[in-house]
């Protein structure tokens, strides 16, 4: 019997959920979103490549901005790809779609090949310890690194009640894959080369009518991912988002409903 992989598991999760993620994630994250695409100073006639583009959200206003010159969209899943090549073809845009992980694009990209790299809450999904320095290699002299991320520090309530559970049933509490700090992002681009122009963070709070739909929720976004949730479902799966649903409601329910705090770093990077 052959065993998920985290990349497969991803990879199917997106590709299963790729028509709602824009009403799932994308629209709570207009606010860093808009302001990375700004920072990047995109110009007419740039070629830019949007790292894990998900369905297109980010990619194509930037792409707006650099036509007629070239975008590249990479993702590993091909639901969001078709989908980000959909949004583009509406509009009478120009994209070349790539179906890669991040990392293996830019391991096998040529030296200095574009003006802009952008990677938007991808971090989670890869080593970001070798492939933060990595990036600023495939940048020209001039060109510009954007990226945002989750922090580790996000979804506190139920980072909480996952170690409560975990402890209670002698269970070895997993990490979160994502950075503590926005300085260990810094360090890492810095290493690659890269000068930081600009960096901040930025804070909000999604409100959920209980802490089942909270559950379902991380679930459904890919925010909580692991092998072995792997073919849990029906009665089982079930059980498990009251279980954990109900933590949640019981800790930290309010008057408004039952709240998750998401804090996001955003830098721009620039390749002296």
């Amino acid at each position: 019997m052959t065993t998920t992989t985290t990349d497969e598991l991803f990879q199917a999760t997106y590709d299963r959920v790729a028509a709602r993620y824009d009403d799932l994630w994308s629209r709570h994250v207009n606010t860093p979103n808009d302001r990375l695409t700004r920072g990047l100073g995109l110009r007419r006639g740039e070629r830019l490549v949007d790292l894990a583009c998900g369905s297109g959200a980010a990619t194509l206003p930037m792409t707006r901005l650099i036509t007629p010159g070239e975008t590249v969209a990479v993702d590993p899943s091909e639901g969001m790809l078709r989908l980000a090549r959909e949004a583009a073809e509406a509009e009478d845009l120009e994209l070349t779609a790539v179906q890669a992980k991040a990392e293996d694009f830019i391991a096998n990209a040529p030296n200095a090949s574009f003006d802009a790299v952008s990677m938007r809450f991808a971090l989670a999904y890869l080593d970001w310890s070798t492939v933060l320095p990595a990036m600023g290699r495939i940048v020209r002299p001039g060109g510009r690194v954007g990226l945002l991320t989750s922090l580790a520090t996000s979804a506190p309530q139920a980072l909480t009640t996952y170690h409560r559970l975990a402890e209670s049933m002698e269970m070895e509490a997993v990490t979160p894959p994502t950075p503590k700090t926005l300085g260990q992002v810094e360090d890492l681009l810095t290493r690659g080369g890269l000068r930081i122009d600009d960096s901040w963070q930025h804070g909000f709070r999604l409100w959920f009518g209980s802490g089942a739909k909270a559950t379902r929720w991380l679930l459904d976004t890919g925010y909580i991912a692991h092998p072995a949730l792997e073919g849990l479902e029906g009665e089982v799966l079930d059980g498990l988002v009251d279980l954990f649903g109900a933590h949640l409601e019981n800790e930290y329910r309010e008057d408004d409903g039952v709240p998750l705090d998401f804090f996001v770093a955003g830098i721009i990077a620039r390749r002296p």
